[in-house]
């Protein structure tokens, strides 16, 4: 059957614009995350198994980094294949599952409702089926072949396992049916998700474009494929060690730890070969791959010691803060700054609303405040939960907050521009 002209255009309309949707709603999540984390924090140097430390991590972990992850692969997956989504009829509802599944399960961490904090995890884990049915068919004939295509494929298997996951730890607490410590179990879905599911899409991700942006005749070496493997294996091994209680905690740790210092030795070696003028995008990468080493190490520490003692307890603690915000979340805001405004005017250049350049569409002005309230506060959240001063914490959140709050303000003015004809 024939599709017309005008039903074709608004079909690609919708494809373009949803990650525009998706990098809405994570940049909200991430504004009502840094606005949360004064308030919480203090929980936080207390003990990180709390009703709201889960509700802010979800916050970071599913309302931002995903859903910004999940924009990102929607734009590019199918140029990275050339090809076109197989079902763009699932996009909204995808994304409106997504919406009430995340805000859902943050809201009942909150509320401390273990049966709505599992019934939102079904809702997440039918939105996740949808972004898989459109992303794997794109994905599968080029595992093997692509580092990227291969990479994001496992990671987004990795995705489907954590959240299936989540949902199992959330309905155990109604029905305790699983085996194993609570915080082993808990380890595990972190790790599916934040190595498993996050890391590796970044790294699969950065390994093509990272080349594409600095040097675009350069050549991967092979041993990217393999770290990408490597790295894979670890998480699997270390997942199955935490829920199993198996031996192996410090093996696996090290195997992942080794990939990931590959990663960042190739990635090294590829911007060296080409020197860009550092800009904010460039200054969060750097900060980025200084926080995953900080994480790597913390990481290794964690493995020897565990995290049932109060000192291993505060470890844990700065390892998911050194991880989700400092490495994740670097990476998120640098990637935003170069794709975020190229996205909206494709937008706009479909709907023929006079496509601006990307420098016209963003406020770079307000860039050194956010990398240094936002760096500069991670540090002082750190240093808090080394010597359990939680006003220390809370003052240093307040600095991420005002540098994130200021990054959402001016990241939303750009997004608008895809929603709007006006240009002012």
């Amino acid at each position: 059957m024939e599709v017309s002209a005008d039903a074709a255009t608004r079909m690609e309309i919708r494809c373009a614009r949803i990650p525009i949707d998706f990098f809405v709603m994570a940049t909200l999540s991430f504004a009502c995350g840094v606005a949360m984390a004064p308030w919480v924090v203090g929980s936080l140097a207390v003990y990180f198994y709390q009703a709201p430390v889960l509700a802010l991590v979800h916050t970071f972990a599913i309302g931002w980094i995903t859903a910004a992850i999940m924009g990102v692969m929607y734009r590019y997956v199918p140029a990275l294949t050339h090809a076109t989504l197989p079902y763009p009829r699932l996009l909204m509802p995808q994304l409106v599952l997504y919406a009430i599944g995340a805000s859902g399960i943050v809201a009942h961490f909150a509320l401390g409702s273990w049966s709505g904090i599992w019934s939102a995890a079904l809702v997440v884990m039918a939105s996740a089926g949808l972004f898989a049915a459109n992303i794997f068919p794109l994905l599968w004939p080029q595992v093997g072949r692509g580092v990227a295509e291969t990479g994001m494929f496992i990671a987004l298997c990795f995705l489907l396992i954590a959240a299936t996951l989540g949902f199992l730890l959330a309905l155990d607490k109604s029905y305790g049916f699983m085996s194993g410590s609570v915080i082993s179990n808990l380890a595990g879905h972190a790790h599916l998700a934040a190595v498993g599911w996050v890391t590796l899409t970044v790294c699969a991700v950065s390994y093509r474009m990272v080349p594409a942006i600095a040097l675009p005749r350069i050549t991967l070496p092979k041993s990217a494929g393999w770290q990408l493997y490597a790295l894979a294996a670890g998480v699997i091994g270390l997942a199955v060690t935490l829920l199993a209680s198996l031996p192996g905690l410090t093996l696996w740790s090290a195997v992942i730890a080794i990939a990931l210092l590959a990663y960042i030795v190739t990635i090294v070696r590829l911007v060296w070969t080409h020197r860009r003028p550092i800009d904010w995008s460039v200054r969060h990468a750097i900060a980025g791959i200084a926080w995953l080493v900080i994480a790597i190490g913390l990481g290794i520490a964690l493995g020897f010691s565990g995290a049932q003692s109060e000192s291993g307890a505060r470890l844990a603690s700065i390892y998911g803060v050194a991880g989700i915000l400092g490495w994740m979340g670097n990476f998120i805001i640098g990637i935003s700054y170069y794709l975020f405004p190229g996205f909206v005017v494709r937008v706009r250049s479909l709907h023929h609303w006079g496509a601006r350049s990307a420098v016209e569409l963003s406020m770079p002005q307000t860039r050194a405040t956010v990398f240094v309230a936002y760096n500069g506060g991670l540090v002082a959240v750190i240093a808090g939960l080394v010597i359990a001063n939680a006003t220390l914490c809370e003052i240093a959140t307040v600095a991420i907050a005002l540098g994130g709050l200021i990054y959402s303000a001016t990241t939303m003015r750009t997004l608008s521009f895809a929603y709007r004809r006006a240009v002012r």
